[in-house]
């Protein structure tokens, strides 16, 4: 629960601190407007205001997932429009507003808290400010305008890539970096298709602002076209979780061992306070982190004594066969390293690198003790299964051993409020449904 209360104070601090200066750019940008300054909005400007907000609003709907539920929304049209288009306190009211009614709009089907909405509108605010700053710049003459116009489309990419990927990082606890790489290149493509379509309608809008409905349907081919090609990848997603499974089932013992660890790692992350792509990622990882074994025989996987020496190194293997199979798929080749990674030992003893402590990724020992977990409890050839809480104190001996103290305390809350929700199922009353126990 400690780390649990840390990441939402974590959340809780960005989400003021970005709040505040969003707030305080709103209000400077509209100060002019209140001190008798030369700032007159006339009836087009309110019109296309409106527009590109509802436009901006309506984008949050109709995201494109990217792998591992990332999504990428098809607001940057309209957010460039604004920005390039309208006085800079119209934009960033409208992009304020836009943003926080579509988060809004959507936060129950993605279970948003609500530090996560506050720092998404606070964030596009910010960036559409600067961004503001480059776009309204007093330059004359055709190619000066032009590169105002694709100026203004580089500042907002890189103000939204930065921001994104910082908040991911601080709740993820992931690199910053490796986030930022990854975002660069899942969004790249798509991000820059909608900042050209974006400076078109801009040139076109300065002739006939009623042209900029010309670019509905550019849009919306787009949209359809990125989306087959994530629901190919995702169709590849499952493709390989069948094959994980068919891993499984070749063993009659560990039948539904990948998905198991699966959820025991999402319940884990959950308990960490760590949420998003990146424990999308995690969990896809898990599902996956046995692939290798594709390669391995039968009649060692399913052996009824212990391997030997000969057969244990070549078990041994799986890890870094997984990471090597999965790695021919872009969608898949940042979660590798936690596959490659799951059996090695917090104090240095496991396999394949004999990496330590954080130098090993943390997905993989998120991994690792819910595989460890899972095969404790779990009957084998040559051992019957442990009891829960035989596996739980085997946990708390490995805990700064072979695995990481803080994943272990975590993983061990979990289980223990599984085991108290099955008791309090065991004791209820015939015909009490459980939420009436709770």
């Amino acid at each position: 629960m400690k780390r649990l209360s840390s990441c939402l104070n974590q959340d809780f601090f960005v989400a003021v601190l970005a709040g505040g200066v969003a707030v305080g750019l709103l209000l400077d940008s509209w100060s002019g407007v209140f001190s008798n300054r030369t700032e007159v909005f006339d009836a087009r400007d309110v019109v296309l205001t409106v527009v590109l907000a509802l436009a901006v609003v309506g984008a949050h709907k109709f995201p494109i997932h990217f792998r591992l539920h990332t999504k990428v929304y098809m607001n940057s049209v309209p957010l460039y429009l604004l920005v390039v288009l309208v006085p800079v306190p119209l934009a960033l009211l409208a992009i304020g507003a836009g943003t926080l009614a579509g988060q809004l709009w959507v936060r129950r089907e993605r279970g948003s808290l609500w530090t996560d909405i506050v720092i998404a509108t606070a964030r596009w605010v910010i960036v559409g400010f600067f961004a503001a700053q480059v776009a309204h710049l007093p330059l004359s003459g055709r190619m000066m305008e032009n590169l105002v116009l694709l100026g203004t489309a580089f500042a907002l990419f890189v103000g939204d890539m930065l921001t994104v990927s910082l908040h991911i990082a601080l709740i993820s606890r992931e690199p910053w970096g490796l986030i930022l790489l990854s975002n660069l290149r899942e969004a790249f493509v798509i991000e820059a298709m909608q900042y050209l379509m974006g400076m078109l309608g801009a040139i076109a809008a300065t002739q006939q602002a009623w042209s900029l409905v010309l670019l509905a349907l550019p849009l919306a081919f787009s949209y359809l076209a990125f989306k087959n090609t994530t629901e190919l990848r995702d169709g590849t997603r499952r493709m390989l979780e069948s094959l994980a499974d068919a891993v499984d089932l070749r063993d009659s013992y560990t039948g539904g061992h990948s998905a198991r660890v699966a959820s025991l790692v999402r319940s884990t992350l959950q308990e960490l306070g760590i949420r998003g792509p990146e424990a999308d990622l995690i969990c896809v990882a898990a599902r996956l982190h046995d692939i290798g074994k594709i390669g391995i025989p039968d009649a060692m996987l399913q052996k009824p004594t212990s391997l030997a020496l000969p057969e244990w190194q070549v078990m041994r293997m799986h890890p870094e066969r997984g990471a090597v199979l999965l790695s021919r798929y872009a969608d898949f080749a940042r979660g590798t390293d936690f596959i490659r990674y799951h059996h090695e030992y917090w104090d240095g003893s496991g396999y394949p690198r004999g990496l330590k402590g954080f130098d090993i990724p943390f997905g993989a020992r998120v991994i690792a003790v819910a595989d460890a977990f899972d095969a404790m409890t779990s009957n084998r050839p040559y051992r019957r299964a442990m009891t829960v809480e035989r596996a739980m104190w085997e946990l708390r001996a490995g805990r700064g051993k072979q695995w990481d103290p803080a994943v272990v305390d975590a993983f061990l809350r979990v289980i223990a409020r599984r085991l108290e929700r099955a008791e309090r199922l065991k004791t209820q009353p015939l015909g009490v449904p459980a939420s009436a126990s709770e």
